[in-house]
Parts: C-alpha cells; structure tokens; sequence
C-alpha cells in the first residue's frame, strides 16, 4: 500500500479502510470516506485516528524488521517490503 491521501476527493465515497490489511483499530472500525469527512471539516478526532493507524503501522514494521534481523531473512524482507509498495 502506497500514500493514502485522504483529503482527496476520490476518498470523498470510498468505504474502504485506509489499508485493507491492516488490523488497527483505525482500520477496523472506519472508512475512508469518514476520515476524509472528518478531515474536511476539521475534526481532532480525524488526526487521533490517523495517528493512532500511523503508530500501528510503524509499530508493526520495526517489530517485522526485528524478527527478520532475528532469524536471518533481512534481504528477503527488504525485498518484499519495497516489492509490496511498488504495486
């Protein structure tokens, strides 16, 4: 999953999550199109919720990466880290 710009329009309808993979509580319990609304209008609650995916997500990759230092797989990693995010 690339950059998600919320403040897009496209985001405006869009019922997905910001990333359908990801299991914060962010993602799990609203859409983009709600984030977008919340965004727009200028509500806290909308960066509370981005920040609370943000810190899920990097929270998720440094202990990915740690496992991978751990059991010796580092380069397969870093190659499918940046192969998933060249889709």
């Amino acid at each position: 999953t690339g950059v998600v710009r919320l403040r897009n329009a496209e985001n405006r309808n869009n019922r997905a999550p910001i990333d359908p993979d990801c299991r914060c509580y962010t993602c799990r319990n609203f859409s983009r199109a709600y984030l977008h609304h919340l965004d727009k209008t200028g509500e806290m609650l909308g960066a509370r919720l981005n920040t609370i995916h943000n810190i899920h997500y990097y929270h998720s990759l440094l202990s990915d990466l740690r496992n991978a230092i751990e059991d010796g797989s580092l380069e397969a990693f870093i190659s499918g880290f940046y192969a998933k995010r060249m889709q």
